[in-house]
């Protein structure tokens, strides 16, 4: 049997025509390949390369997968590992020089096994991996919890320029992945250890990346959690004016002074004992595509909140028994969306929203219309079906730039039907 001894705790040995790692005398893992196979045309597109994990990757193709297939003497390979692995232990355990996914484990193992060297090299491989910005193995390192090894004092040393580079980006990532939101995922390890200052910085990064207004950026704020730990003032001190308007609205919410929640069947929660409440939700920034799908989105466009949707999937779960007058100081906004909340009128303030451009009551028990209504001149769209409507205000003929109505599943009466046959000859779309 073949054997080679690196060093006093790593041994290679050739078993059944097999290359086997053994470290402190005890079998490690079996070595699986040995070659990168870079065609000679290839080899100026590997020069700036600073890993194997980067080589692999550019090659196109997994080294488990679809690689052609050489014919290697079992002992000419097992040299070639030993000669790979003795390359990395001369070289104080450089993680570049072998796969991640065997060098750190193994470094791990030598370090279990009483290597001093190993020790100290360990925790600053992963520092220096993580620093990389190279994803696949910053992924690995995340997968595989070897974060947990770096002291608080570590982990300060990659959040600090790594958050200093995505701020000088603006936070602009093209994709939020472990690479570009390894600084929020390392403060939030330490805010989870209990670290006061993480959970301030993390809390700033929050706000500024709110503030970029960008809806990948959001979508990542939210997705990941981090949303959650602001509070409430903190959230709405990005959106201004329009933010203490709106989360005045959320907290009467909250208050059930303009929502109570029913179960599902049909009796009121707030008429249960308080334990048996649920709790109510708080409004999201949305990115207005999903404006109708609730339960409680807004959109915040050039420094405005143009968008708001209250929404529910079940008629016995929301009901506003009436809108908060401070509503209609929204000057901007441009969508209302109020569906299946069991709304019972219509306030004669709407008529303040002067750029309101869409306005969707539908799924409510309206029954009828205010006249000022009418004063929408912006409106391209109005959503009433599944109301209780009998009459429209006749002055719906005055709105030039309504284009689509919705009015279906209403007992509109026969005058009513009339005018929205002559209503329709100007053009709106009726459903």
């Amino acid at each position: 049997m073949k054997e080679f001894k690196v060093n006093e705790f790593i041994t290679l040995k050739l078993e059944d025509l097999k290359t086997v790692i053994y470290v402190a005398g005890e079998k490690f893992q079996q070595c699986k390949f040995l070659l990168l196979n870079i065609p000679i045309e290839d080899v100026v597109n590997f020069t700036n390369i600073e890993s194997v994990d980067e080589a692999a990757e550019r090659l196109g193709y997994s080294l488990e997968y679809d690689q052609p297939y050489y014919e290697i003497p079992p002992e000419t390979e097992f040299w070639g590992h030993c000669s790979n692995i003795q390359v990395w232990e001369e070289n104080d355990y450089n993680t570049r020089i072998l796969k991640s996914d065997l060098s750190f484990p193994l470094l791990k193992k030598l370090v279990d096994v009483g290597d001093i060297r190993a020790e100290r090299v360990f925790k600053e491989e992963i520092t220096q991996r993580l620093s990389s910005g190279y994803l696949n193995v910053i992924e690995y390192l995340f997968e595989q919890d070897y974060i947990k090894y770096l002291t608080n004092k570590e982990l300060w040393k990659v959040i600090i320029p790594s958050l200093e580079k995505l701020r000088r980006k603006k936070f602009q990532a093209r994709l939020w992945v472990y690479s570009t939101e390894l600084p929020l995922l390392l403060l939030r390890r330490l805010v989870r250890l209990g670290d006061d200052l993480a959970l301030k910085l993390l809390k700033d990064v929050i706000i500024d990346i709110l503030r970029t207004n960008n809806i990948s950026n959001v979508e990542m704020l939210y997705n990941g959690g981090y949303i959650n730990l602001l509070s409430r003032d903190e959230f709405w001190s990005v959106f201004g004016e329009d933010g203490i308007i709106l989360k005045k609205i959320e907290s009467q919410i909250r208050q059930n002074k303009m929502l109570t929640y029913k179960d599902i069947s049909g009796v009121s929660i707030t008429k249960k004992s308080k334990k048996g409440k649920k709790e109510c939700c708080y409004f999201n920034l949305s990115n207005g595509v999903y404006i109708n799908d609730g339960p409680m989105v807004f959109t915040f466009e050039n420094g405005n909140i143009t968008g708001i949707g209250v929404w529910s999937n079940d008629r016995n779960i929301f009901e506003v028994s009436h809108l908060p007058s401070n509503m209609f100081y929204l000057n901007h906004l441009e969508i209302l969306t109020l569906s299946n909340v069991n709304l019972k009128e219509v306030p004669l303030e709407i008529y303040n929203l002067k750029n309101l451009k869409s306005l969707s009551l539908s799924n409510n028990l309206i029954t009828k219309l205010p006249q000022k209504i009418c004063r929408l001149e912006k409106l391209e769209y109005l959503g009433l079906g599944w109301n209780k409507l009998k009459t429209l205000p006749k002055c719906l003929r005055k709105l030039n730039s309504l284009q689509e109505i919705h009015i279906f599943d209403n007992p509109l009466n026969k005058k009513t039907r009339d005018f929205l046959k002559e209503l329709k000859k100007k053009g709106p779309h009726f459903i």
